[in-house]
Order: structure tokens, then sequence, then C-alpha cells
């Protein structure tokens, strides 16, 4: 029972415990390194982790797998374990992610048509922008269009890489 837990010194009943709650810090590395090593999603689902929290933190899970490069084709396998979950939960109107090119919130759309506007206003384009900040030109048009929450200090590291400077003010 604890076979893929052969390097770690940890009790398995903490660990399954530890899988039943996303929100322990310790989540997600158990998770991935349980699809990491088992193959078989009948004994995952019954013994270890709830189906639906699989697919509630796929992404999550999927994006520490890829820390490890030898992690590749079981990413692909579970992949599409949880496509198939996900297609069976949909029936029953269950839905995990939000739809990309949603706008995020009025205030992103505002900050991203100030950055767009800026970016005009220097004469960059978003791929020049991009590449001043080390990002893709997608994540400049997802941010421009208000498609991404970025942090404050992003919104910094861009006003800065145009020339600006970030000012919060209290009215």
């Amino acid at each position: 029972m604890k076979d893929w837990l052969w390097d770690r010194k940890v009790n398995i009943s903490e660990v399954k415990s530890i899988l039943k709650n996303p929100n322990s810090r310790e989540f997600v590395v158990f998770a991935s390194l349980l699809l990491a090593r088992k193959n078989n999603p009948r004994e995952v689902f019954k013994e270890y982790l709830d189906p639906l929290l699989f697919c509630r933190h796929w992404q999550k899970i999927k994006g520490r797998m890829r820390k490890d490069k030898w992690n590749h084709e079981r990413i692909i396998f579970w992949q599409e374990i949880y496509n198939k979950l996900k297609n069976r939960y949909r029936t029953q109107g269950i839905v995990f992610r939000e739809k990309k090119g949603e706008v995020k919130g009025v205030i992103c759309e505002k900050a991203g048509k100030m950055i767009r506007d800026i970016r005009k206003e220097e004469g960059l384009s978003q791929k020049a922008l991009a590449d001043k900040l080390g990002v893709s030109q997608q994540l400049i048009s997802r941010i421009e269009n208000g498609k991404e929450n970025i942090s404050l200090i992003t919104l910094d590291n861009i006003l800065r890489a145009l020339g600006r400077e970030l000012k919060i003010t209290y009215a």
C-alpha cells in the first residue's frame, strides 16, 4: 500500500488525510507524486484521491508534475483521465475552470486598457514589451484585454518597462 511513498518518511494515513484536504500545503505535492507513480485510476480514486478533487485541482497538480521531465508520459495519461472525468461532471452541471477569454473584472479591464494606451504612446508592439519583460506576447495580449488578474508587482514591472512609475494614492 505504501509502494508509491517508498522514499518518503511519512505515514500512509497522514498522506490520505492530506489528499482529502486541498487546502493543505502538501496536497499538490502528494497528489502529483501519487499520479507520477501510479497509473491505475481505479486504485488512485478508490484508495487515495477523490476524483472530483482531482478534477478541481488538476491544473495545479499538472504544473507540479511538469517540474520533473520524466513525468511527461504520466501527464498525458492523467490529462486523458481528467478530460473523461470533466466531461462526465460537466453533464452533471459541474464546471472546474472559468472559460478562457472572459474579462476578469472591471479593474483588470481598466488596467489593461491603461497599459495598452501607454504601450502605444511609447511606440512599442506587444512583442517588444513582452521581450523587455521576458514574457510571451500572448500574456501581454491577455493583460491588455483584461483577461489576466495581474499582481501589483507585475503592474509595476510593466510600467517600469514602459518608462513609467506606479503611484498608488488613497483619495
